[in-house]
């Protein structure tokens, strides 16, 4: 007897690298972000699955008199794409979060203050258009100072001062957008799909 027997003989996706193409930090980094070397996991796959987020309230003062003030809500749901995982994957992504804090090499933050595994953060809440938006530009304005520093035929400090302001002007937009939680770190909950 031959034929399909209804059973999965797909190997496991956690990453994207057998769709043709990795969803860096869930779509938020283009394809040119890419590495030379792409990982993949031998593992056959046992379900399909896919990370949604939990959401939460999150802000915080910068006062010394702390508590939250007017806390953003995020409502979660956000759903990534479903993807074909192992047992060893789905064991490692329904862990869940850790508790916020540090390794035992007090180094590495883990948990809510850190971010060391792919549940940690929903790429939805942590990158919401304006703050996209507001990173590339920040990006694009340290490429154009690295350029200043290191060539020595644009050694124009006027323009690195004008950079730097600007660079200055969107850090405080997106350190606003932190402390109102705007921007926040909702953790994942790995669910299986049909």
């Amino acid at each position: 007897m031959t034929g399909n027997t209804g059973l999965i003989t797909e190997r496991c996706n956690a990453f994207g690298a057998e769709r043709g193409g990795e969803q860096l930090l869930g779509g938020v980094y283009s394809d040119k972000y890419v590495g030379k070397y792409h990982w993949y996991c031998k593992e056959p796959a046992i379900g399909r699955y896919t990370m949604v987020c939990t959401g939460g309230d999150y802000g915080f003062r910068v006062q010394a008199d702390g508590g939250l003030i007017k806390a953003y809500h995020c409502d979660g749901g956000h759903k990534g794409t479903p993807q074909p995982l192992c047992k060893i994957h789905v064991q490692h992504f329904t862990v869940g979060p850790p508790k916020a804090g540090y390794t035992r090499d007090l180094k590495t933050p883990v948990g809510q203050i850190g971010g060391t595994v792919a549940n940690e953060l929903c790429p939805a809440c942590a990158y919401p258009p304006e703050a996209r938006s507001l990173q590339e530009r920040a990006d694009y304005l340290q490429q154009q100072m690295s350029r200043i520093m290191v060539s020595p035929f644009l050694n124009n400090q006027a323009e690195f001062k004008r950079l730097e302001q600007a660079q200055d002007t969107v850090r405080a937009r997106l350190d606003e957008l932190n402390q109102t939680g705007r921007v926040h770190k909702c953790p994942l909950i790995l669910r299986e799909v049909s």
